[in-house]
């Protein structure tokens, strides 16, 4: 059950999902990368498992942003 959501930028930007994916691991080394996922229209999905919570990374181009949905409060990170 998602209870964070955080947009990080407003637009697609392939090097910001790269960033907050950096910030997530720093802030998290013990957390579990899952394997990357890119849907038929380029949107591309990270997902961090820790202590069986997960965080997800979007590059979505449907909303066309970059946004966290998390299990996990971010708020010290993305805020």
């Amino acid at each position: 059950m998602t209870k964070f959501d955080y947009t990080i930028f407003k637009d697609n930007s392939q090097s910001e999902f790269k960033k907050a994916c950096k910030l997530i691991e720093r802030s998290f080394p013990d957390a579990k990368k899952n394997k990357l996922l890119i849907d038929v229209y380029g949107s591309t999905i990270q997902t961090y498992t820790k202590d069986g919570k997960d965080i997800d990374v979007y590059d979505d181009y449907d909303v066309g942003a970059v946004f966290v949905k998390s299990e996990i409060d971010l708020d010290n990170i993305f805020s």
